[in-house]
C-alpha cells in the first residue's frame, strides 16, 4: 500500500514538475528540439545497428518483422485456397 501511494505522489511530483518546466515557451520550444534531436538519433542509431547486423549476416529485428509479414500472406493465402477447394 505504501508502494502505491509513493508511486502516486511521484506521479503527481513529476507532472507538477513537466508543467513548469513547458510553461514557458522558449523552454518548451528547446525541450522539443531535445526530443527531436534524440529521435533523429535514435532513428540513425538504428539504422547504423541494422546495417551492422546485416554485414555480420545476423538478421535484424526488421528482417524478423518482414518474414512475420509474410507468413501472415502465406497463411491468409493458404486458408483462401483451402476454402476454395472445400467449395
Amino acid at each position: 500500500m505504501a508502494m502505491d501511494d509513493l508511486k502516486t505522489k511521484t506521479v503527481v511530483m513529476l507532472g507538477k514538475a513537466v508543467e513548469h518546466l513547458l510553461t514557458d515557451e522558449r523552454r518548451a520550444a528547446k525541450v522539443a528540439k531535445a526530443v527531436g534531436a534524440m529521435q533523429k538519433g535514435k532513428e540513425k542509431l538504428d539504422r547504423a545497428q541494422e546495417n551492422l547486423l546485416n554485414n555480420l549476416g545476423i538478421a535484424s529485428r526488421s528482417d524478423y518483422k518482414d518474414v512475420g509479414k509474410r507468413i501472415g500472406a502465406i497463411k491468409r493465402r493458404v486458408r483462401h485456397l483451402a476454402e476454395r477447394l472445400e467449395k
